[in-house]
């Protein structure tokens, strides 16, 4: 028999409370716990699986477009040839530890102390469509010439292995010439598309001309790709060098005054930063109080675009880093013609250098020294620099 109990008016039984009643309560007090720590699992998650939608970078392997190179990088890979990207010399250098293949893929400016470091690495060295400049820094016998266009085959006549197995170009477009004791192979005009240089206790230099031949685009023409995975497939490491115009870095252990910092950080250290950001930024959102509206107040500062340009040529002008500010300059100059000219912003350097010069009328070497040559070599070589970019950027945009 079940009996009902009924309290009398103004009395409760037992602590009065409700089962909605103390679950509101508990999830007041734990609320921003719970969201705290959902966030942190979501920051994780999403900082760790993302992946960049895309990479535009040219000889980039991690450009699946027709500019870069991930087609020949996957291919070593499935061969068990261990590919790592970067961004620094001193990266490249401790990656390397004394041995494997090192690829100069694409680089804004290289100083002679930095051409020289890379000259000591034992193992294989491919240099990817050097700049002029940097040519005599290879190899002194090595020079740049414009060989006729080939648009036919042309055969490798040569013994350098890579270029035995490939037998075969088409469509030379870039050529070097070369003295002393090194392997011509691919002439055209008397000039080289690929050029391998001995050198004694240690492997091979490779030069290509052409950096085409390496692209996602080019690969499947004839002979490029058994000549690009012959020049890169020699040992179980290759380290593929896609530099900027801050790295300033050796490739040595002693980094003397280089002023790049190499990271190593793990990825797994980077998420968790990352999470603890999205964190820190919730609880102080919460925490926060608002004394009254909104309102704004002038910055005590505020510095103009130009300032900041002077600034930063001064600093340049203190260290005396012609190199670098003229690698700046220039490749401002170039994105900018590019843009003028309806052209990608990673254009390669012959598609830009030929529509500047049909544009213009100018001569095509001309325009190429002037945008991808040699730095100056004192101040007044590089404000005559500033002047000849100025004046053919006015030029482009006159006509």
């Amino acid at each position: 028999m079940t009996r009902t109990v009924t309290a009398p008016p103004g009395w409760t039984l037992g602590d009065g409370s409700t089962a909605a009643a103390v679950a509101s309560e508990r999830w007041v007090r734990l609320r921003w716990i719970s969201i705290v720590m959902s966030i942190v699992v979501i920051g994780v998650i999403v900082t760790t699986l993302a992946q960049p939608s895309s990479n535009v970078t040219p000889l980039s392997t991690a450009n699946a477009g027709d500019e870069g190179a991930r087609a020949v990088a996957q291919i070593l890979r499935d061969q068990g040839v261990e590919v790592d990207e970067v961004a620094t010399l001193a990266e490249a250098y401790r990656l390397l530890d004394g041995s494997g293949t090192l690829a100069i893929a694409s680089f804004t400016y290289l100083d002679e102390d930095q051409i020289a470091s890379i000259g000591t690495h034992t193992g294989d060295i491919v240099w990817i469509e050097p700049a002029a400049y940097a040519l005599s820094g290879i190899d002194a016998g090595l020079a740049a010439t414009v060989p006729s266009t080939s648009s036919g085959q042309v055969e490798a006549g040569c013994e350098a292995p890579a270029a035995t197995r490939a037998a075969t170009l088409t469509d030379v477009r870039a050529a070097y010439t070369i003295t002393g004791d090194a392997q011509s192979c691919f002439t055209v005009d008397d000039a080289a598309a690929y050029v391998e240089i001995q050198r004694d206790g240690a492997r091979p230099v490779h030069v290509i001309a052409d950096g085409a031949l390496f692209t996602n685009a080019s690969l499947t023409t004839d002979g490029a790709a058994a000549l690009t995975l012959g020049v890169l497939g020699h040992d179980s490491r290759l380290v593929w060098y896609v530099g900027s115009v801050d790295d300033a870095t050796l490739l040595a252990a002693d980094q003397g005054g280089s002023s790049a910092l190499t990271p190593a950080a793990p990825g797994w250290l980077v998420a968790g930063g990352v999470a603890l950001l999205l964190v820190a930024l919730v609880a102080a959102l919460q925490q926060g109080r608002r004394m009254g509206p909104l309102v704004t107040e002038p910055l005590p500062v505020v510095v103009r675009a130009s300032e900041a340009t002077r600034g930063r040529g001064m600093l340049y002008r203190r260290g005396r880093a012609r190199g670098h500010a003229a690698a700046a300059l220039r490749a401002g100059a170039a994105s900018r013609l590019a843009a003028r000219l309806s052209l990608s912003h990673s254009a390669p350097r012959a598609a830009v250098v030929s529509a500047i010069s049909q544009h213009t009328r100018r001569d095509a070497a001309a325009i190429d020294s002037l945008l991808y040559g040699p730095p100056p070599a004192d101040d007044a070589a590089l404000t005559r620099l500033v002047a000849d970019l100025d004046a053919l950027e006015s030029e482009v945009s006159a006509s």
